[in-house]
């Protein structure tokens, strides 16, 4: 059974990322004929419905973190049938950059006074 994976993507183009992986790992059915690309379109549009769904009306996530993607699949009748049972979703939220700074600001503040104190 083949998987789809997208590698570790910002949300905002998780959906991109999915379509070109399916159609690139499903290129030669396509060339062969034995499988119509516009069904690798319908597959990929049903699955990021689910995906959006989930990434972004439940998990609120926002278009700056990050997730990667796992499912596996099936080609039978011409057909994407996804294995919903295998979707496998890792999420990790952005954190905001004024956030780090200040928090890196303390640390070598800190860092700075104790070398201070030692030395």
């Amino acid at each position: 059974m083949p998987t789809l994976s997208t590698g570790y993507i910002i949300v905002g183009a998780y959906a991109d990322k999915l379509r070109k992986t399916l159609f690139a790992q499903q290129s030669s059915l396509v060339k062969s004929g034995e499988l119509d690309s516009k069904e690798l379109a319908r597959a990929a549009g049903e699955l990021n419905r689910v995906l959006f769904d989930i990434l972004v009306n439940k998990l609120n996530l926002d278009k700056g973190d990050v997730v990667r993607v796992r499912i596996g699949y099936e080609v039978e009748d011409r057909t994407v049938k996804w294995k919903y049972s295998t979707l496998s979703i890792e999420a990790f939220r952005r954190v905001d950059q004024g956030s780090i700074d200040k928090v890196v600001e303390e640390a070598i503040s800190a860092a700075s006074a104790e070398a201070g104190a030692s030395g």
